[in-house]
């Protein structure tokens, strides 16, 4: 076989297919969903990869939960943050009654890095979970 007729017998088969989806698509209930379900797939891929290609990878999507007043951009993002920091502003208020000092951070007993001296493990209260009830106990 022929690197032509190979092709032309390729050609012939997907013009046969071809020619059977308007029919499918009318008929086979499975054949429309799938088919309807890749072409969304489709669209969302072209939408990701031309959202990738402009540079708005981290962004919401467009007119999704817009605020007045916030950054759009990430470099807005970026200079918005860069100039709360280097004023000296603080995100949060400090809590009621305490100093104008962050408050210290309190490591707890078991932290990555920490020795496990001095910690008590138990172990965990019996429970049935996963094992046949007894007949005449209730569930």
């Amino acid at each position: 076989m022929t690197a032509q007729t190979l092709l032309s017998s390729v050609r012939a088969t997907l013009v046969r297919w071809l020619q059977l989806v308007p029919a499918l698509f009318r008929r086979d209930p499975l054949f429309r969903y799938a088919t309807i379900a890749a072409v969304l797939a489709l669209i969302f891929l072209a939408i990701s990869i031309v959202r990738d290609v402009a540079g708005n990878r981290d962004g919401p999507v467009a007119g999704a939960g817009k605020n007045a007043g916030t950054p759009t951009s990430t470099s807005e993002k970026f200079e918005q943050g860069n100039a709360s920091t280097a004023a000296g502003s603080r995100t949060e208020p400090p809590a009621p009654g305490s100093t104008s000092e962050p408050a210290q951070d309190h490591t707890p007993a078991v932290a990555p890095g920490r020795p496990l001296q001095g910690i008590k493990v138990a172990p965990a209260p019996h429970d049935d979970f996963g094992t046949v009830p007894k007949e005449g106990s209730s569930p």
